[in-house]
């Protein structure tokens, strides 16, 4: 079969232009006999729709063959260039990203409606609000042959706006591409300033209300002040609030925020630092944070919202929160600490991580092509 791998590949940045790449990766080096076709997009987010401060990072140890960027949010002109490429070569399926209904337009009139298509709902719908998302999303589905869920809660969502049958209930699989690194993790901890017998809290990621990082924040006023929150990540939102709560008395010196994207070859040192990662979400699908996370061993302390609840073993990876409940985000990081001592901990978390191989999920999304 010939098969285009549809998303945005690096250099865009973000854990879905991780997750294209990797998967394109896997798909070629499991099945040599069929052709995989990187296609990426030409312009993503309009500048002055993107919070952040770039939407591209440094390309380095990425995908293995470049992908064609053809794709763009905004120039119907290049949808018409870029169905007419798919049409040209003739493809047996198309596999494409699905996020947000901002790329709807851009999606159904670029893809060919009669070239069998199938959509990975990273997420089905937006955290956040967004003109016509349902309407959007309904159109996007519908003309959809296959649509992949990551959770349980994603299929019931995908369930609720369109009557389908032909779904697929995957998982997102293991970010362990971070492994890679010489470091440990007293000199991670050394590197960022903290003793070798710290306690430390990590929330890790881009920072928006849903990620629910005020409710860990005030949940450290509960937590004895032996344990440090170490916030990392650039925000995508308004930051008074979260720097009036660092700032406060009760919890100076206790909380340090390092607010800017991290490159990729930066990211294994706040993992390795940590002792547990914490996804306080007040709503969620499943987290790319939460599989980095396992990949290093740590242990979890997730809300239970979304598809969060299948990333851990409650009670022996981790534990779960109720969302927006800081006295439940400390009483489950306490527990978290607990953990630590205990020597089959690793091995648990090994098990764990094992189960959201990439090899797996491109066994199990190639069977169904087929």
């Amino acid at each position: 079969m010939k098969i285009a791998v549809v998303g945005p590949f690096p250099p865009y940045r973000g854990g879905i232009a991780q997750f294209t790449a990797r998967l394109h990766d896997t798909l070629t080096e499991r099945y040599p006999e069929h052709t995989f076709v990187p296609v990426s997009f030409r312009r993503l987010y309009p500048s002055f729709l993107f919070p952040g401060t770039s939407q591209m990072e440094p390309l380095e140890g990425q995908s293995s063959e470049e992908a064609v960027k053809l794709l763009d949010s905004c120039n119907p002109v290049r949808w018409i260039s870029t169905r007419r490429f798919f049409r040209k070569h003739s493809f047996d399926w198309i596999i494409t990203q699905w996020w947000h209904p901002f790329f709807a337009p851009v999606l159904l009139n670029s893809i060919p409606g009669d070239i069998r298509t199938a959509a990975i709902c990273h997420n089905v719908l937006p955290h956040e609000g967004f003109p016509l998302s349902r309407i959007l999303t309904s159109r996007f589905i519908t003309r959809m042959n296959l649509l992949v869920a990551h959770s349980a809660s994603d299929l019931r969502e995908i369930e609720s706006i369109s009557e389908r049958s032909d779904t697929l209930k995957l998982y997102l699989p293991l970010y362990n591409q971070y492994l890679n690194t010489d470091l440990d993790k007293d000199s991670a901890r050394q590197e960022l300033g903290y003793s070798t017998n710290a306690q430390i809290v990590l929330f890790f990621g881009l920072i928006r209300p849903y990620k629910g990082l005020v409710d860990l924040i005030e949940a450290m006023k509960f937590l004895p002040r032996r344990i440090s929150l170490l916030i990392v990540g650039e925000c995508y939102s308004d930051k008074s609030e979260i720097l009036e709560m660092i700032n406060s008395e009760e919890l100076s010196g206790r909380v340090r925020w390092i607010d800017e994207f991290v490159p990729d070859n930066q990211v294994a040192k706040y993992f390795l630092a940590s002792d547990v990662v914490t996804l306080p979400y007040r709503h969620a699908t499943q987290s790319a944070v939460a599989q980095i996370a396992l990949s290093f061993g740590k242990i979890l302390i997730l809300t239970d919202t979304g598809g969060l609840s299948e990333l851990v073993d409650v009670g022996t990876t981790g534990f779960l929160a109720e969302p927006k409940s800081p006295t439940s985000i400390a009483e489950s990081i306490l527990a978290g600490f607990k953990l630590i001592s205990d020597p089959d901990l690793p091995e648990r978390i090994r098990k764990k991580a094992l189960s959201f191989s990439w090899e797996s999920y491109a066994d199990r999304l190639m069977e169904h092509l087929s």
